[in-house]
């Protein structure tokens, strides 16, 4: 068996879309979805040397893609072959790109319960493992239909448009949203960075990802509570990206209403497909998530190299 990159953009997008996968999930064939793969081409965090595959001739047996985000580097699992030498040796590959990287992650989806304890994870975790990856986070991933969910009506609040020159604000925001948050990614951005770099840097990452009018600011008596960030796509997926609630405004059912309002208005733009996150050891944004008829449809395993 042949390990080896594309040639060609052409021939790493043909390899990308008719990939199978060793655990077939929603989040899985979404991320290869053509749209999703031009765009990310078209952008350079996706590159063909960054595209690594097991062959016998013509035939791919199994594929590892990355995604390249300058600070971060994203490596996906798609397809392992059955031959163990073959795939340990196509995530070391993936794994000497991405460790020159401080933000060296591997993603991959699993089954929405219990995800650690399924025999096909294991066999990803497994090679990863001994390569140094250690699990970061479990998250749980949502992927439904519009005709799934219905709009409930959010009469209290009041959300802001961001727009540009809105940078400082954000920071501003992100300083009070940061402490004490149950997502594991924040905290350990403030352990390592500190408060006002951690903002900072999350700010950075909001604005590089998606335009900045995708955020709304939670606004009660001229100040800035909370926001949620939602995009509708043109291929009518509706993605909700970010939720957060400022420390001192927890408690209050905020969170259940911004996710209210992104699901109101991704619903009122006609999209057919709803996607969101949360991480497992959030349990008041699961709850959010669930009062507004939304269920996991599956978990993503994040790892790390520490």
């Amino acid at each position: 068996m042949e390990l080896r990159s594309p040639a060609s953009t052409d021939e790493a997008l043909r390899w990308l879309r008719a990939s199978t996968f060793t655990i077939d999930t929603p989040a899985n064939r979404s991320r290869l979805a053509a749209d999703s793969l031009t765009r990310t081409f078209e952008k350079g965090h996706r590159r063909p040397e960054l595209v690594w595959a097991a062959t016998q001739g013509e035939q791919v047996h199994g594929l590892v893609a990355a995604r390249d985000f300058g600070e971060a580097r994203l490596i996906d699992v798609l397809c392992l072959p059955d031959d163990r030498e073959a795939s340990a040796a196509l995530l070391r590959q993936a794994t000497e790109w991405a460790l020159p990287s401080t933000e060296a992650e591997v993603s991959f989806g699993g089954p929405a319960e219990q995800p650690l304890d399924d025999a096909r994870v294991r066999a990803v975790l497994e090679p990863l493992a001994a390569l140094g990856w250690r699990v970061l986070v479990t998250r749980r991933h949502y992927e439904l239909p519009a005709a799934a969910l219905t709009a409930r009506a959010t009469p209290g609040l009041r959300l802001e448009r961001a727009a540009e020159g809105d940078e400082d604000r954000l920071v501003a925001l992100l300083e009070r949203v940061l402490p004490g948050s149950l997502d594991v990614r924040d905290r350990l951005a403030v352990d390592e960075h500190g408060l006002e770099l951690a903002a900072q840097r999350w700010a950075r990452e909001l604005l590089h990802a998606d335009p900045i009018d995708c955020i709304r600011f939670a606004v009660d008596e001229g100040r800035d509570l909370g926001l949620v960030s939602w995009l509708a796509l043109p291929s009518g997926i509706g993605l909700v990206l970010q939720v957060g609630v400022a420390e001192p405004a927890r408690g209050r059912g905020l969170g259940r209403e911004l996710v209210a309002a992104a699901t109101a208005e991704l619903l009122a733009s006609e999209v057919h497909t709803l996607i969101a996150d949360t991480d497992d050891a959030n349990v008041p944004m699961q709850r959010a998530f669930a009062a507004e008829g939304w269920h996991a449809t599956e978990s993503r395993i994040d790892l790390h190299l520490p």
